[in-house]
């Protein structure tokens, strides 16, 4: 237990639905912070046996410590065959049905295995986990057994020991009690085993605390607060990543509710909080008895490239994205959200091969540290560009006196290293002096023109444009103009050229609403003016996609196709129950020109 644990950043639930047709397969469910989940693959099982009963009940998935893969394990049983349940007590297949994976999406074929033992009816749902002392896996299950002294079949734990979940060690009785015994799960913290059990002695979740995985060593823990709930069983315990806290899940089988979450700071002391309806969000399906992994932030991104919604393609709180493609990658460049008054200070870039599965490359500047030094905070809503093999990056900070501008950095590949221009290159101060209205000094873009030359669009509340030097940190200031006819501007504006025409494109409303959305307009010339023509993205509320704005537009240069990189409220949206306009994940959608040559309306 003192092997060094990776920096999980999310959670994979593993679980059946019910007793329907295909209920009894296994589902993915997502969470970031492992309260609030999202059902992956539309609501759709990611795997399914047609092996034995033909269902995979119960499932339970464990981490390899020393083999970088994953084993998915589940009960051999599909109720919705009519068989009945004292069928499956009485003689229920005997197998655990088992998946391999190296990576959360790609899954082996799976494989039956026998564990149960002879005259035991279901394998009920099978946990695992490794014991490094053994340097092997301890497997547990619920078998109902009669034996020569007892009057009729009685619910035991029993165990095996594995290292490939092929060849097991024979089975042995682990946890017995005076009457039924069921759903058994343990989780290892600070040197000690912790064990949650279905106890039908007390009719309760007890818990028990011991110093090894052998079956004696283990104590009762008084925990009143478990022991009062009723009704439940299917306990799944795991610890919450970012803080010394554990959850754990109980099923409310007796009242049809799901699951119920508990939360602990000290395993070991039993004291647990129920939480209310409020705090937390299972997602669209009933979760059924199920398993709950801690995964990093690599494995949160594969997830969510195979299973996702389809349009979220970035783990984690990041808005205002950029979009751009360099020597066939692709790059993301956001601002990093969660912060109260978008008080963030550091900036990431992320690479692709394909718009789904992106690599973060790392923070490229810190505004609280020393890379740009006329910036304090306020790391918002960046740009990129290139010219000559190199790499300009163009962000929004706030300067000491709580103004905020446009800087600009520059490096030699697109993931940096960047170094900042020593002062700002827009101001509020300048364009004051210029003679322009704006409200803000943000939200750069950068448009370049077909000879080359190159301009940066930005502003709140009023739109400007200015042609930059050709040394790309610079600006020609006497071209600096205000942009006419963008109706209902906010920020954010964009534009692209295509076949003759100016394609504008820009944010409305607040950040904050869920109406936030992206208006669209045309003109002749660069500098205007611009013609309104309709909103090109806005929310969906039956799909949860609210406060669709803030956005890039990139043309693939290799394939012609247009893309358009934009964020939404953090899903699901019970996850934040304050102002959302901080709390917003970067989604991509592709982006067409209709027959009479507009942009079209995005369908989400």
């Amino acid at each position: 237990m003192s092997q060094s644990i990776p920096a999980y950043t999310g959670y994979l639930l593993v679980h059946f639905i019910g007793e329907q047709p295909d209920g009894e397969q296994v589902y993915f469910s997502y969470s970031e912070d492992g309260l609030h989940f999202k059902d992956l693959n539309a609501g759709q099982p990611v795997l399914r046996s047609e092996l034995g009963e033909k269902g995979a009940r119960d499932p339970f998935i464990v981490r390899s410590p020393k083999e970088s893969k994953f084993y998915l394990i589940a009960t051999d049983l599909r109720i919705a065959s009519g068989k009945g349940w004292s069928a499956a007590v009485e003689a229920g297949s005997r197998d655990i049905i088992v998946w391999e994976s190296a990576d959360l999406v790609n899954w082996s074929q799976p494989w039956a295995v026998t564990v149960g033992v002879e005259g035991a009816g279901c394998v009920w749902a099978p946990e695992a986990i490794y014991d490094e002392a053994a340097d092997e896996f301890l497997v547990f299950w619920a078998s109902a057994t009669q034996e020569p002294h007892e009057s009729e079949r009685k619910h035991k734990i029993y165990s095996a020991r594995t290292k490939d979940f092929r060849e097991f060690t024979a089975a042995e009785k682990y946890i017995e009690r005076d009457n039924h015994i069921i759903d058994t799960t343990i989780i290892a913290d600070g040197g000690m085993y912790y064990r949650f059990s279905k106890d039908e002695t007390t009719k309760n979740i007890r818990v028990e605390q011991g110093a090894s995985l052998d079956k004696d060593a283990f104590s009762f823990v008084d925990a009143p607060v478990l022991e009062a709930i009723m009704g439940v069983e299917g306990p799944e315990i795991y610890k919450l990543n970012d803080r010394g806290e554990w959850c754990l899940i109980v099923d409310r089988y007796a009242e049809g509710k799901g699951y119920l979450p508990l939360l602990t700071t000290d395993l070991k002391n039993g004291d647990f909080r129920v939480l209310a309806d409020g705090e937390f969000d299972l997602g669209v399906s009933k979760k059924r008895h199920g398993g709950v992994l801690p995964i990093t932030a690599g494995e949160c991104s594969l997830l969510l490239a195979a299973f996702g919604d389809g349009h979220q393609v970035l783990p984690g709180q990041f808005a205002d994205p950029d979009l751009a493609k360099f020597g066939g990658r692709y790059y993301l460049y956001p601002t990093t959200d969660g912060f109260t008054g978008w008080s963030g200070t550091q900036f990431h870039v992320f690479s692709s091969a394909d718009l789904k599965l992106w690599q973060d490359e790392g923070v490229i500047l810190d505004l609280a540290a020393e890379d740009v030094p006329w910036a304090v905070g306020s790391a918002w809503a960046p740009a990129i560009a290139s010219k000559e093999g190199r790499y300009f990056y163009y962000f929004c900070g706030k300067k000491p006196d709580g103004e905020s501008a446009i800087g600009v950095a520059v490096a030699d590949t697109p993931v940096g290293p960047f170094r900042a221009q020593p002062e700002p290159l827009i101001t509020m101060e300048q364009i004051q002096r210029l003679g322009l209205v704006i409200g803000q000094a943000i939200d750069p873009s950068i448009y370049v023109e077909d000879d080359g030359t190159a301009y940066l669009l930005f502003g709140n509340s009023h739109p400007a444009i200015v042609e930059l030097g050709a040394d790309m940190v610079t600006v020609n200031e006497d071209t600096m103009r205000n942009l006419d006819g963008l109706y209902d501007f906010r920020e954010a504006v964009t534009v692209l050229k295509r076949d003759g025409l100016y394609h504008f494109t820009w944010s409305c409303d607040d950040t904050g609403s869920e109406d936030y959305h992206v208006n669209y307009g045309t003109a002749e010339q660069l500098y205007g003016p611009v013609t309104y023509r309709y909103p090109v993205l806005s929310k969906n509320k039956d799909k949860s996609m609210l406060g669709t704005a803030h956005h890039s537009i990139m043309r693939d240069p290799d394939t012609g196709q247009y893309w358009i990189a934009y964020h939404r409220f953090v899903t699901p949206l019970t996850r934040f129950n304050d102002y959302k306009g901080i709390h917003r994940e970067t989604c991509i959608d592709p982006l067409e020109f209709g027959a009479d040559g507009l942009m079209q309306q995005l369908k989400l």
